[in-house]
């Protein structure tokens, strides 16, 4: 089967998780897996604890804190390995980020 990747993100100058998020997460977490379709998940700490590597004329450029993009910054992935992007959209509809972000489904090549 295929897989794809769940990219959930938001912009946190507009909103962010809700307080009470974590027991979803936790349920979507226990979902995903007991279905068995979970090929790996991983969240991402806060966009500032990272850095942003580009190179430009053979030299490396290295900032702190990961370049903002149109403002949403990327919270996390699950990559599922389901029969098709129909069943990927249906997992991706699942994740809380949904609900305030949006999450991108992206086939991985393998």
């Amino acid at each position: 089967m295929p897989k794809f990747a769940l990219v959930y993100q938001y912009d946190p100058a507009a909103t962010g998780p809700a307080a009470g998020e974590v027991p979803d997460w936790f349920a979507y977490d226990k979902e995903v897996r007991e279905a068995g379709v979970l090929a790996y998940e991983a969240g991402f700490h806060e966009a500032s604890s990272g850095r942003t590597v580009s190179v430009r004329d053979g030299a490396a450029v290295v900032d702190d804190g990961v370049a903002p993009t149109s403002g949403a910054v990327v919270a996390g992935l699950y990559v599922v390995d389901v029969q098709d992007i129909n069943a990927a959209t249906s997992w991706a509809e699942k994740i809380p980020t949904a609900r305030y972000g949006s999450v991108d489904v992206r086939p991985v090549v393998e």
